[in-house]
């Protein structure tokens, strides 16, 4: 059956924009067929160990000869979320702008899971995840992110999942309060789940 991997990661269990957004659209991309369904990690409530040692930015094969090797438990953790990622369809994620960045809890999934050897670099045809659909959901008060690729949350996403592992990234900026002055860039709540509804259904056509 194929899945969306959903993951969410802020810190607000309560009212959180992304994770409403996330939610909303993980079930608009499973309604389009009985064969779908919904697979989410929290990285919050359930959080990675951030890494224990540099060796798993690498396959073994390409490990620095210093690095200290992970314990089996460790490598059978990266090893779990490497399959979930290339197991999914469609990859959903949400990420809160937390001090101009991406929640910490959410930068250890990337670490985990961009391995160079296994799906990257592109430059050596190591590309095993290429045009795989990623949509990032960043939700704030501030008025940031008017280009999403250079934006302080979404940037990363665009380099690493896309830029190094040839991913197709969208990424999506929600504001949770009006404008601060008149101009700002701002994008409301409705507008943006309009927006993502859009490319949630260009994925499943």
């Amino acid at each position: 059956m194929a899945y969306l991997l959903q993951l969410d990661s802020s810190a607000n269990l309560d009212s959180s924009a992304s994770r409403r957004l996330t939610a909303e659209a993980a079930e608009r991309w499973v309604s389009g067929g009985a064969d779908r369904e919904i697979r989410r990690r929290d990285l919050h409530t359930d959080p990675l160990p951030h890494l224990p040692t540099n060796a798993l930015h690498f396959i073994a094969s390409r490990r620095p000869a210093d690095a200290i090797a992970p314990s089996p438990d460790v490598q059978r953790l990266q090893d779990e979320l490497l399959d979930e990622l290339a197991g999914a369809a469609v990859v959903l994620i949400g990420s809160p702008m937390y001090n101009f960045s991406m929640p910490s809890t959410l930068k250890a999934w990337l670490d985990y899971v961009h391995v160079i050897g296994a799906n990257s670099p592109v430059a050596e045809g190591i590309d095993p995840l290429r045009s795989k659909p990623v949509t990032v959901i960043s939700a704030r008060s501030t008025p940031t992110g008017e280009d999403p690729q250079t934006d302080f949350v979404l940037g990363p996403f665009f380099a690493i999942l896309g830029g190094f592992m040839s991913m197709d990234v969208q990424g999506f900026v929600v504001h949770t309060e009006p404008p601060a002055a008149p101009g700002d860039f701002h994008r409301p709540y409705d507008v943006v789940r309009d927006e993502v509804f859009a490319s949630i259904d260009r994925q499943m056509n």
